[in-house]
């Protein structure tokens, strides 16, 4: 088994939920795979989005749109405050090596500070290069935006 098979990064994490796993699957690797005929990647991607949430109604797709922009929000404060959490994370290591007189108690709360530390970087970075999901999530929010809008004409990436 894979290191990290149950974590995902959040963007991930909402497309499966949203979506579905196999949506998901489908989607990433058309990305993936095609990074040079990235349009005709995100219209068939956006059609299909589209035509799977056209017939939602518009309380579903508006609390599809909450949910989203509560993700996002999310991994803008991730990426915020990780500056942050690695100061906090030095500050604290320093002061226990420094102030704590028992070797086992320092290691045991280093080890600790180091784990949570590792999570908190490790929710960082997927969400700094995690571009397929970035790809899908930014055309799932263009088909939420146009159906919450009431646009049904052509997709808004076209032309």
């Amino acid at each position: 088994m894979r290191v990290g098979v149950g974590m995902s990064n959040i963007f991930k994490k909402l497309i499966r939920k949203e979506l579905g796993k196999e949506n998901y699957i489908l989607y990433s690797s058309h990305v993936k795979k095609n990074l040079d005929a990235q349009k005709s990647n995100i219209e068939m991607i956006y059609n299909d989005i589209y035509e799977n949430l056209k017939s939602k109604d518009l309380k579903a797709i508006a609390k599809m749109h909450k949910r989203l922009s509560d993700t996002m929000i999310l991994a803008f404060r991730i990426s915020k405050y990780f500056f942050m959490a690695f100061i906090a994370y030095l500050i604290a290591s320093a002061f226990l090596i420094s102030q704590v007189r028992q070797p086992e108690l320092i290691l045991t709360a280093v080890i600790v500070l180091s784990v949570c530390f590792v999570y908190k970087m490790y929710e960082f970075i997927t969400i700094k290069y995690c571009y397929v999901d970035a790809q899908i999530i930014l055309v799932y929010k263009a088909v939420l935006d146009k159906i919450m809008i009431g646009d049904n004409k052509n997709s808004p990436l076209q032309g």
